[in-house]
């Protein structure tokens, strides 16, 4: 069984506003999922984190108990599934700066250095104000982790506003199995991290 982490990238709502993200809402499907299949998980919210804005610096040296949070769960993980909020046709810029903080400058790394997430599986539910949203913000989060080392699965979830969106049954099946997918995927290479 592989060991998973569910990680919103999704600041809102914000304080005073009773609109929930969908972005976390529709983390819950992925969650039955990995239940059915009785898998261990972790969850991580970005809006719980006080991530520092990346400026140039290497990740250890930002001294920040929250970002060594995200490295240490990160470094036990097999499997990583990243909820994507998207507008503007990009992924959310939290989020984007959650992995430029975790990364640091990538001018400094050395060619034979492995990448920040090397090795680490990853699956992306991508949810965009609109249906471009939804599949550039997954395009431009598919480019940035695989640089990183990440191996991205092609299987995932996108989804252009739900609030749009009729019936989203098939959308919850679809998130389940991607839970189910998570925790009993064979992972690159053979063997957990």
């Amino acid at each position: 069984m592989n060991k998973v982490t569910l990680l919103c990238g999704s600041r809102k709502p914000a304080p005073g506003v009773d609109r929930s993200s969908s972005s976390r809402e529709l983390l819950r499907a992925v969650v039955v999922g990995l239940q059915d299949e009785g898998a261990e998980f972790v969850q991580l919210d970005l809006r719980d984190l006080g991530i520092p804005q990346f400026d140039g610096r290497d990740p250890d040296e930002c001294q920040c108990a929250d970002l060594d949070l995200v490295r240490k769960t990160l470094a036990e993980t097999d499997v990583l599934v990243v909820s994507v909020p998207a507008y503007w046709n990009c992924a959310s810029g939290p989020l984007v700066n959650l992995f430029n903080v975790l990364g640091g400058a990538n001018y400094d790394y050395a060619q034979n250095r492995p990448g920040p997430l090397d090795g680490l599986m990853v699956l992306l539910v991508t949810v965009g104000a609109d249906d471009s949203s939804a599949y550039l913000g997954a395009a431009q989060m598919r480019g940035m982790l695989a640089s990183m080392g990440a191996w991205v699965s092609p299987r995932e979830v996108t989804l252009g506003n739900p609030r749009r969106a009729g019936g989203l049954g098939e959308v919850v099946r679809a998130l389940r199995g991607l839970g189910q997918y998570a925790a009993t995927a064979p992972l690159p290479g053979g063997q957990q991290r």
